[in-house]
């Protein structure tokens, strides 16, 4: 994975496997995930549309790779 990839949650977590997100860098082992679905959009403020976290590679899978 690299930055700019747009990537989703693999199918080992349930419920997740619909969330989008887009890498935006790295924390160690660790990808930082700007999260841009319905599920981020719902549990964010008025200001903001979109939630970031940091999530271990294992868990995720790329969807689209940034050329």
């Amino acid at each position: 994975m690299k930055i700019g990839d747009l990537i989703k949650y693999d199918k080992s977590l349930s419920g997740l496997h619909s969330c989008l997100g887009l890498v935006t860098g790295f924390d160690g082992q660790a990808i930082v995930v700007e999260w841009f679905d319905q599920h981020s959009i719902a549990s964010t403020t008025n200001s903001s549309l979109s939630e970031t976290s940091v999530e271990l590679p294992e868990f995720l899978e790329v969807v689209s790779e940034n050329r």
